[in-house]
């Protein structure tokens, strides 16, 4: 049985996407060792808007975190993008072929 292998994003995108989302309290973000956190904006209690980023050693952010960010935050399509032009993959799997043959 084929065991399913997900890519994972560097945590340079994700900050980007994130604080270009426009929902994010302006310097709010903070780095302790090889996690991130970022504060959205509203008037939520503090535990439901705090965005927490936990990293691997080589600055990378696995493909469930990264995902939940995209659709909580609006940007599932750029990540799906980037996860294309960087990792090779495309809904649910690795391209074997070249990217730029693929159909929309």
């Amino acid at each position: 049985m084929e065991e399913n292998s997900y890519p994972s994003v560097t945590l340079e995108f994700l900050t980007t996407k994130i604080l270009s989302s426009g929902q994010i309290i302006e310097d709010s973000e903070v780095k302790v060792g090889n996690t991130t956190t970022f504060m959205l904006k509203g008037s939520q209690e503090m535990r439901k808007r705090i965005i927490l980023i936990r990293c691997t050693t080589d600055g990378e952010v696995n493909f469930g975190q990264a995902s939940g960010l995209a659709i909580r935050l609006r940007f599932m399509g750029d990540l799906l993008t980037w996860f294309l032009e960087n990792k090779n993959w495309k809904e649910g799997g690795y391209v074997v072929s070249n990217h730029n043959s693929i159909g929309n």
